[in-house]
């Protein structure tokens, strides 16, 4: 009897082939995101971690690449957010597939939390193994 489940696992981090990025609540409430956070990926020994690059209170006024705001605006205690960026975007793509050639979105799990000095709190994403 086949399972009617292919894929158990649910992803932390979701990047669009239009520049949008979904990050999970898990992830979210791990890095203490918040509105107006700038998230980057940061390549260190072949491992690509997702972390906060500026807060939100050191940027006040402009706009951003990369910013985070609520992605589910009018449910309560919902902690999702969501970012756009087609250059980071495109180079998660490049760095999963080989190519800047994509059609669907990239869903990736996350490991643990890891501090790196010099850039604070740090998640690695699973980059090789998309779901």
């Amino acid at each position: 009897m086949p399972n009617l489940l292919n894929r158990i696992r649910r992803p932390d981090v979701t990047f669009y082939p239009g520049g949008r990025i979904d990050i999970s609540s898990r992830i979210a409430q791990k890095l203490s995101i918040q509105k107006g956070d700038v998230i980057d990926v940061l390549a260190e020994k072949g491992e690509y971690m997702l972390y906060v690059r500026l807060r939100a209170e050191g940027c006040l006024i402009g706009r951003f690449e990369a910013q985070c705001y609520h992605a589910n605006i009018g449910k309560h205690r919902a902690y999702n957010f969501r970012a756009h960026s087609r250059q980071l975007t495109e180079a998660v793509f490049l760095a999963s597939q080989g190519t800047k050639d994509y059609g669907k979105p990239l869903r990736l799990p996350a490991g643990e939390p890891v501090t790196i000095e010099g850039k604070g709190l740090a998640i690695p994403l699973i980059i090789r193994n998309p779901l």
